[in-house]
């Protein structure tokens, strides 16, 4: 059984992979100032679907309200670029669609939308006009509402996912790439053995799933250690 000294060097190690990855997050987030593409990425597949709801060049003669696309897509990627609430990026989308749907393009959109093309148009042209809608037209627009807020949560979670995981695997290879310069630093020459590089590199990819939980593993291995001296006394 490792005695109380190794399991707390056991603690510092946690601790230090810990810094290591945070050191890691910390030079992704840095890195997004000068390329500007980290903060896009999984913007694509929200482009895809919002573009669908809200076909481009349709609302010619809808209402004035209603933003072109270009404008949607814009508004919508400084809303992501800046890291806004997803609930809230959500809402504002669904709000650009609903306003973007006009009797030009419902047809359309009802497609994507998989609502009657016909009675989305009535509605459309109805909302435009300042008609009140009908029961069956009432219900069909309800209907389109609940589809897009789930058209939208799906691509709004499948982009966070795809951007999460890529921020993560980045932080990885920094944490690798760190882990590697400190050892060559610390062993020089010495360093260049399988056996180092291979630890380096195990260092490097413990370092960015311990980073959040570090400091709360390394706590409870020092109340473990405490406890057991206690119970061998």
């Amino acid at each position: 059984m490792v005695n109380g000294l190794q399991d707390f060097q056991l603690g510092q190690v946690i601790t230090a992979i810990g810094g290591l990855g945070t050191a890691a997050f910390g030079l992704v987030d840095a890195a997004k100032s000068a390329f500007s593409g980290i903060n896009r990425v999984g913007l694509k597949h929200i482009h895809e679907v919002v573009s669908e709801l809200a076909p481009e060049g349709a609302n010619a003669g809808g209402p004035v309200n209603a933003l072109p696309l270009a404008n949607i897509l814009d508004s919508l990627e400084a809303n992501w670029v800046n890291g806004n609430d997803l609930a809230s990026q959500k809402a504002i989308a669904k709000s650009l669609i609903k306003l973007h749907l006009n009797s030009a393009n419902a047809s359309t959109v009802a497609v994507k939308a998989t609502v009657d093309p016909a009675v989305l148009t009535a509605v459309a042209s109805k909302l435009e006009s300042g008609t009140p809608l009908s029961q069956a037209e009432s219900d069909t627009y309800s209907r389109f509402d609940l589809i897009v807020t789930a058209l939208l949560d799906e691509a709004y979670q499948v982009s966070d996912q795809v951007y999460r995981n890529f921020t993560k695997t980045l932080a990885a290879l920094l944490a690798v790439a760190l882990a590697v310069a400190a050892g060559w630093s610390l062993e020089g020459a010495n360093f260049w053995s399988p056996k180092e590089i291979a630890l380096a590199v195990l260092v490097g990819l413990l370092a960015t799933p311990l980073a959040p939980i570090a400091k709360d593993l390394s706590s409870a291995l020092a109340s473990a250690v405490n406890t057991m001296q206690l119970v061998k006394k």
